[in-house]
């Protein structure tokens, strides 16, 4: 009998879901434990005690502690996906890869965050919302900087190069639109993608207007989210593991 579970091919390709909650209208973020050499946690849910008591307890449930993890791979710079990289990492001395977009954001969380509230209060007042709106919606985002952290990124991935285990190979693939940073890692033998939020089959995608980090033209999030698109399509894969807990993950016919 074909077991019910949608994860079920994850997790006997031993990638297992670790469904974490957050405080946010969307629900539980999954993370993915990969259970290879080295002990991997693709993202870290929040930064909340919450989340860190229901990853720790998740972990136990598979054999594992906090302090056996020896590699943190990040998808993309959202609070949701960093907020517990840091405290990870400090029990666990882990390895933290990440793409190299995501680096300033990362390693400089409070400042870059404040630095994208400024950019966007000003944009919005400058294309026509009222000063008071702008400010409430900073102040809304200020409040919510409380669930990420910054973290030391200590390998930088490049868009094509591959992360090698003892049992499997995944390939890193720099997809941004989502947000400036979205990474996708493709295990091409299992024909199994670790997608993130880079594709969301329920809620809006957020390709959302964004701070140019090195101080050129804004870049056109939803054109560049367009494009990365266009690219997992021509992908052989089979599966994708996405990081929102609902529905289930993607199969293609």
């Amino acid at each position: 009998m074909e077991s019910s579970d949608p994860y079920a091919p994850a997790a006997a390709a031993g990638i297992q879901r670790l469904s974490i909650p957050t405080p946010f209208a969307v629900g539980r973020v999954n993370t993915y434990l990969i259970e290879d050499d080295p002990l991997t946690l693709v993202d870290s849910g929040p930064n909340s005690g919450r989340a860190l008591d229901e990853l720790q307890r998740r972990l136990r449930d598979r054999g594992h502690s906090l302090d056996d993890i020896e590699l943190i791979l990040i998808t993309h710079q959202h609070i949701d996906h960093i907020g517990l990289v840091d405290i990870i990492a400090a029990h666990s001395k882990a390895e933290v890869a990440a793409i190299g977009a995501a680096v300033p954001f990362v390693e400089n969380y409070a400042t870059a965050a404040a630095e994208d509230d400024r950019f966007a209060m000003e944009l919005m007042v400058r294309h026509g919302i009222p000063e008071d709106v702008s400010r409430a919606l900073g102040s809304v985002s200020a409040a919510f900087r409380g669930w990420g952290a910054k973290a030391k990124i200590t390998r930088v991935l490049d868009d094509g190069e591959t992360v090698e285990f003892r049992d499997r190979t995944l390939r890193v693939h720099f997809r941004p639109g989502h947000s400036p940073s979205d990474t996708i890692f493709e295990d091409e033998e299992r024909k199994l993608l670790l997608s993130a939020d880079h594709l969301l089959g329920h809620i809006s995608s957020n390709p959302l207007i964004t701070r140019p980090a090195d101080g050129g033209p804004r870049t056109q999030a939803l054109v560049q989210y367009m494009d990365s698109l266009r690219k997992p399509r021509a992908m052989d894969v089979e599966l994708c593991c996405r990081a929102t807990a609902t529905p289930s993950p993607t199969t293609r016919p």
